[in-house]
């Protein structure tokens, strides 16, 4: 070596535990910003929106008045009372996607919480196999949110003269611009939910099924139906819809769970039955009273006027009831998809099998994950 030169240290090699943490790490840092941002999310569903949360509620006690901005995060907007005697009701308006806003950052801190502090340490408990134990986490807090949710739902449906689907006074007095607390509080935190949900499936923090296309049509057309019957004022007709679904997920999400349990086989036929018992009544009985009452009652003059006046918050005509019929009608022909699959498993059943999912996770082994590095942030849960 010449004198005056510099010896540069190589950098060390570094040693890999295994090939798939190899992989891992190179896919972590050639990922393009879709996947680094997706991967992100999927690691802080805790700290994210906990410091986000945080950040909101002290930037409201700094002020803690409704002038404050922040305060349309943390409360309903638009309250109307007509006098001191009067119960205050809530009508509608852009701040709301405030509220939204922050019931998805709680809710997506409540799923994973409640996933990894809660239902994880049951699932050890019970001894559920490692690749099982996302799912049972995934279906444990889906049967807890449905549960939750159906019992608010039906309490508010029995609030009001529509109760136990009286469909008659889904459109009795339309418009039904103003809504209780209790109903503005349910409804924005149900949207709140299903974007969520979306989020989970599009970054894939679930891992996807084989039915990845058709659970992202539903997810779309939910929340395209419910910010419709938001802002046209048919939040009597999404409450019962809400209802009609949430029910059934209950008993769907219950019997999997059970399986995951890998209880005895009877155990979990007989909640599969009841769950099939549950769909066709909910989701194809009450959900179909729900469709023929749009078709057949909505327009009736005895019910309300039939005009076009989005100034004032008509927004149902003859015409543009066949709009809402066609989201309806869509939703139903998933749940009718959907049914098929269940039939498929109901002839398992019959035919001495043991029930089980036709629309089965797409499970990796060690070498699929190898061989697709760049979904690297399923390992984690693996």
């Amino acid at each position: 070596m010449s004198k005056g030169t510099i010896k540069r240290k190589s950098k060390p090699i570094p040693e890999w535990k295994n090939e798939k943490e190899k992989y891992i790490i190179l896919a972590k840092k050639k990922a393009g910003i879709w996947t680094r941002v997706a991967n992100y999310i999927f690691e802080h569903q805790i700290e994210l929106p906990l410091k986000i949360i945080s950040a909101i509620i002290l930037s409201y006690l700094v002020n803690p008045t409704p002038q404050n901005p922040f305060s349309k995060f943390l409360f309903l907007s638009y309250p109307i009372q007509k006098s001191s005697s009067d119960e205050i009701q809530y009508g509608k308006g852009y701040w709301d996607i405030a509220y939204i806003f922050f019931w998805i950052l709680v809710l997506t801190f409540i799923r994973e919480f409640t996933m990894q502090y809660l239902l994880k340490s049951f699932a050890l408990y019970a001894g559920i196999k490692t690749k099982s134990l996302t799912r049972f986490m995934e279906q444990g807090y889906i049967f807890i949110y449905c549960l939750i949710s159906t019992s608010a739902g039906s309490y508010i449906m029995s609030q009001g003269p529509y109760g136990y689907f009286n469909t008659k006074y889904l459109w009795i007095g339309y418009p039904h611009f103003l809504m209780s607390p209790s109903l503005k509080h349910y409804y924005l935190i149900q949207f709140a939910f299903w974007l969520q949900q979306i989020t989970v499936l599009l970054l894939k923090i679930e891992k996807p099924r084989k039915d990845f296309v058709e659970m992202a049509a539903h997810h779309i057309i939910t929340c395209l139906l419910i910010g419709g019957s938001y802002l046209f004022n048919f939040t009597r007709i999404g409450n019962t819809v809400f209802v009609t679904m949430d029910f059934t997920d209950i008993w769907l999400s219950f019997a999997k769970c059970l399986k995951y349990l890998e209880l005895p086989s009877i155990i979990t036929d007989m909640m599969f039955v009841f769950f099939m018992i549950a769909w066709i009544y909910t989701r194809h009985y009450l959900y179909g009273l729900i469709i023929w009452t749009t078709y057949s009652e909505s327009c009736l003059p005895e019910n309300n006027k039939c005009i076009w006046d989005p100034l004032n918050g008509y927004w149902l005509t003859w015409w543009s009831k066949y709009i809402i019929l066609f989201g309806l009608v869509l939703l139903q022909i998933l749940m009718v998809y959907w049914f098929s699959l269940i039939l498929r498993v109901a002839w398992r059943v019959v035919t001495g099998k043991n029930a089980e999912d036709t629309r089965s996770d797409i499970e990796d082994d060690d070498d699929n994950i190898i061989a697709n590095p760049e979904e690297c942030k399923y390992t984690k849960n693996k």
